[in-house]
């Protein structure tokens, strides 16, 4: 388990240093490791589907797996962007750390850390259609790339409902669709880079009403 714990800091270190952010990697580990020990309690007879598990004392016996760092892609922002302009200068980090909760070696559920006023603490719990995916896509993504899981973070532009894996090569930063959209000729794992992204829904952003989607 040490040598977990210590290979989750390291990973959430290189994550905050690629993108200027820094985080009390050790507070967040902690804080992780005990969410997943109130998960196991939320998790019962009549919900455990809900939350990802094949069964309800699956979560008994889970472990934490790689954390992944979360950065928001603002509409505001986004709207302000003009081609050539720096990507990386749209990311705001949300200070918000994934966990993937893994049982019998796969990844089932789990557990967001979020820093509060009162300090870091468990966000949510659950959202295994979507931990799954990025999880997936980040395996198929390291395999193509070369790179570790540490090289890699999520970037989201909610007021699109975009998604995608960031990574960066050669100090350029790249975008990973989660999914395929035909409309902006995103395709599901393969990377781009984030400046083709953005250009790409600047026209979407600059269109959008502001309205929840």
């Amino acid at each position: 388990m040490r040598i977990v714990i210590a290979f989750a800091a390291l990973l959430l270190a290189s994550q905050a240093s690629a993108q200027g952010t820094t985080a009390p990697l050790k507070e967040v580990q902690a804080v992780a490791q005990k969410s997943l020990a109130t998960f196991s309690q939320l998790v019962t007879k009549d919900n455990y589907r809900q939350m990802g598990f094949d069964d309800p004392e699956e979560v008994r016996a889970a472990t934490l797996g790689v954390p992944t760092q979360d950065f928001l892609v603002r509409l505001d922002m986004l709207k302000k962007y003009e081609p050539g302009g720096s990507p990386d200068a749209l990311l705001s980090p949300t200070n918000q750390v994934m966990f993937p909760v893994l049982a019998r070696g796969q990844v089932k559920s789990s557990v967001t850390i979020a820093k509060t006023k009162e300090g870091w603490q468990a966000a949510s719990f659950g959202g295994p259609n979507y931990v799954k995916l990025v999880s997936s896509t980040l395996k198929e993504s390291s395999k193509v790339t070369g790179l570790d899981y540490a090289s890699y973070f999520v970037v989201r532009v909610p007021s699109l409902n975009l998604f995608f894996l960031g990574f960066r090569s050669t100090n350029e930063l790249m975008l990973v669709p989660l999914v395929d959209n035909a409309r902006l000729e995103f395709k599901a794992g393969v990377g781009m880079k984030a400046e083709k992204v953005f250009a790409a829904i600047v026209p979407e952003a600059k269109a959008h009403d502001g309205l929840p989607r």
